[in-house]
């Protein structure tokens, strides 16, 4: 009764508390809410990302297998950076028995073999080779070795229709952008530059690479014909622009960006416009991979320790 005479009681202007919360209610009509909720759900930045990790070490440069079922990444413990894949029920192993580094593998499209660079450690310095080898850790093979002299050739991307793989390389001086066969013949260069070019990632359709530069001041976002014409720069922020990662459906490129102070995701048009911040976390997110599906997953350290995670955007965090 109590709650009654107060919702019945009027107040100095005539109006009563019913009435009062009756018109907010109403406040909206009826024929403007599927547009009020358009609005919201646009603004909807992302659902909370799931945690697939609970070891706490560093890792690097998650990629998922083409049917979403196996995600391998490199983790560091100690001295050693090991390469692991992960399945779908939670249980890992790892991808060779190596006791020398071992990191940033990337899938075939067939999910039959994995492209990853190889530290042959020498004295002071490693000298990094590329290395494919079977999903079930079998049949190991050289695609690009050190010419004779120290090199570092590394972050191999195989590209979507399976015949070339992009990587970086510092065989001729300078780190450039390279492409070559799985097999490790007819090699190509695709930049020339007297500044740093790393991290190349393929579009869906195996024609364009996107790749972080310092050739304007710090690291950005560019994009280069797969014959190495046509060099775009796609990002101009004030902090460094790096590990780009095309997604699934070709419309977007996922990044790790410094601009607000803190590394975050990123995501911009595959234009470059429209760049959105992804993650919105003080913790560092970083090394951005995309799953089959389109699910944005990264590497984070906002649980204490550094954990993959995935993320479902909404369409309001898409550029």
């Amino acid at each position: 009764m109590i709650g009654n005479e107060r919702a019945t009681e009027r107040r100095s202007d005539g109006v009563t508390e019913r009435d009062r919360r009756n018109s907010l209610r109403l406040s909206v009509p009826p024929s403007l809410l599927p547009a009020l909720l358009a609005v919201l759900a646009a603004t909807t930045t992302a659902a909370e990302p799931t945690r697939l990790t609970t070891d706490g070490l560093l890792k690097q440069r998650p990629a998922w297998s083409p049917d979403g079922t196996q995600l391998a990444f490199t983790r560091h413990q100690g001295a050693t950076i090991f390469l692991y894949v992960r399945s779908a029920d939670g249980s890992e192993r790892r991808m060779t028995k190596s006791k020398d580094p071992e990191f940033d593998a990337c899938w075939s499209p067939d999910g039959k073999r994995l492209v990853f660079a190889f530290d042959k450690t020498v004295p002071n310095q490693g000298d990094m080779d590329v290395h494919s080898i079977a999903a079930d850790g079998s049949d190991l093979q050289t695609v690009l070795a050190s010419p004779g002299k120290l090199t570092h050739e590394e972050w191999p991307s195989w590209s979507p229709d399976g015949k070339r793989i992009a990587l970086s390389s510092t065989r001729d001086g300078n780190q450039e952008i390279y492409t070559v066969q799985p097999d490790g013949k007819d090699l190509k260069r695709l930049t020339s530059d007297p500044a740093i070019d790393a991290h190349p990632c393929w579009s869906p359709d195996s024609l364009r690479v996107a790749f972080a530069t310092n050739r304007w001041g710090d690291l950005e976002i560019a994009v280069v014909n797969a014959d190495g014409s046509n060099l775009v720069r796609l990002t101009d922020s004030r902090g460094f622009d790096d590990y780009p990662a095309w997604s699934p459906d070709g419309k977007a490129i996922a990044f790790t960006s410094y601009r607000d102070g803190n590394p975050e995701i990123y995501a911009t048009g595959a234009d470059g416009k429209n760049p959105r911040n992804c993650t919105q976390h003080p913790g560092i997110d970083n090394f951005p991979a995309w799953s089959p599906a389109g699910e944005l997953t990264f590497v984070s350290n906002r649980s204490g320790g550094f954990e993959i995670y995935k993320q479902d955007l909404a369409a309001g965090a898409k550029p």
